[in-house]
């Protein structure tokens, strides 16, 4: 029998060795392979466990015992108790068993221990929900969560997996403002993070995170370290699985680096082996992280310490959306939060063009110009309903924002072909704009609002 470990949140001594000697020590105790697997982790190139019936239903057997096996797990009683079909759905146990790599014994530990301190953060009711809502959190975590310091990037990585990224520095204003801000500052983060895990997809491939340590002052350093040991040791728990964690720092101050080695001490040894440290300037910490296949583009903040909030407060309006449509109505049928890389999206906002699988079809339907412009009316439905079942064949969906739900939802393929038709017009009128030059590809201009102009920041090329 086990013990699951209950809720700790006190710093230990390990905090006064360097990070990197903390993470060099970890990797020097892995075999050849368990590195190998490590590097393809970090870099997103391991290869997703197949799922197969068999595979789950054994998985899942195996999952009960190990809970029954363990012996302090009163917040898992009490959750089971006030909705004991919760606890046993296959889909909320699946997606424990996908964080770990269907290591059932892990698997069962993070389930208990993730009701331990729902209860502890959210109160005694909380635990008997699979998923806390905005409306949970409350007037100042709410407030929290709008400053963005924590974001979900609208764009995956190179390799499928959700992108989050956070600035401590951020909430600086919230701790001059409270005197104990740190547990309304862990029930926000808790919050975003909850919400990757409602999305099959980002269960499968992982998570990749980002620390950005830029700006982070000395004289908020009790709120800061207790902060991000209590992030990291309570995030090991979520449904979530970190493929890599980046740590950006632009400054080598002793207490940048006492920061990093709270972090790199309170992770568990599987996220501190997949840790990396970029040191140097914030435009060099960005190129490190494009090295990674992480989409900087949207990259929320900005050398001078600011924040970019037009997709963070979109992200929020979406969650809004979604509580409400799913308080009244059944979940829509394949809708999606966060959509594949070979989906292609409706919309016209600069992360929706530079969207991978917008990108996918705007390169076949530049290949297909020639023969397109040559074809008959019929004969270019047939190709526009070709170029959408090759789409399809990689994967990819056709997906529309469904305003009342606030999630992505699939068009029928009538509006695929439409979507496959209305590029082929575009690059025509774009060619006879540009004097005939057929191929051209209308340049990204980077659309700012009022307070994006107060606050500069670097734009890429997605293209």
């Amino acid at each position: 029998m086990s013990d699951a470990p209950q809720p700790v949140m006190r710093r230990n001594s390990t905090t006064a060795v360097s990070a990197n000697k903390l993470l060099a020590a970890e990797l020097e105790k892995l075999s050849f392979e368990e590195r190998e697997r490590v590097y393809e982790d970090v870099h997103g190139v391991s290869d997703a466990i197949q799922e197969t019936p068999e595979l789950i239903a054994n998985c899942l057997e195996q999952l009960n015992h190990e809970i029954d096996s363990i012996k302090n797990k009163d917040a898992y009683k009490q959750a089971r108790l006030q909705s004991p079909s919760l606890l046993t759905n296959q889909e909320y146990r699946l997606a424990f068993l996908r964080s770990t790599l269907f290591n059932t014994n892990k698997a069962a530990l993070h389930l208990v221990q993730y009701s331990a301190y729902k209860m502890e953060f959210m109160g005694t009711e909380q635990p008997a929900k699979h998923q806390i809502a905005l409306e949970d959190l409350g007037p100042v975590a709410t407030r929290i969560l709008k400053f963005g310091s924590f974001q979900v990037l609208p764009n995956r990585d190179s390799k499928g997996r959700a992108v989050v990224v956070f600035s401590p520095s951020v909430l600086e204003p919230v701790m001059d403002a409270y005197e104990d801000p740190v547990p309304m500052m862990v029930k926000a983060i808790w919050y975003s993070m909850s919400t990757l895990s409602e999305d099959e997809e980002t269960q499968k491939m992982g998570v990749v995170c980002v620390l950005n340590m830029s700006g982070v002052s000395e004289r908020h350093k009790k709120h800061h370290r207790e902060l991000l040991w209590r992030l990291t040791v309570i995030g090991q728990f979520l449904p979530l699985r970190v493929g890599c964690l980046h740590c950006c720092c632009t400054s080598s101050s002793d207490f940048t680096s006492a920061l990093l080695s709270i972090v790199a001490s309170a992770a568990n040894p599987i996220v501190r082996v997949r840790t990396r440290i970029h040191n140097g300037s914030h435009t060099e910490c960005l190129y490190k992280l494009v090295s990674f296949g992480i989409p900087i583009e949207e990259f929320p903040f900005t050398a001078d310490g600011g924040v970019q909030l037009t997709n963070h407060a979109e992200w929020m309006g979406k969650r809004r959306k979604k509580e409400a449509y799913l308080r009244k109505y059944p979940p829509i049928e394949g809708a999606v939060d966060l959509p594949s890389n070979n989906d292609v999206l409706w919309g016209r906002k600069n992360h929706i063009y530079r969207h991978p699988g917008n990108r996918i079809l705007r390169e076949l339907v530049e290949s297909y110009d020639d023969e397109y412009n040559r074809l008959s009316r019929d004969g270019k439905t047939k190709l526009a309903d070709r170029i959408v079942s090759v789409v399809q064949g990689l994967c990819g969906r056709f997906l529309k924002l469904d305003k009342e739900s606030g999630m992505w939802v699939v068009v029928p393929d009538s509006e695929a072909r439409e979507k496959v038709t209305h590029r082929f017009r575009r690059n025509r009128e774009w060619a006879l704009k540009r004097g005939g030059c057929r191929h051209s590809i209308k340049p990204i201009v980077a659309r700012s609002t009022d307070r994006d102009r107060k606050r500069p920041r670097m734009m890429f090329n997605g293209s």
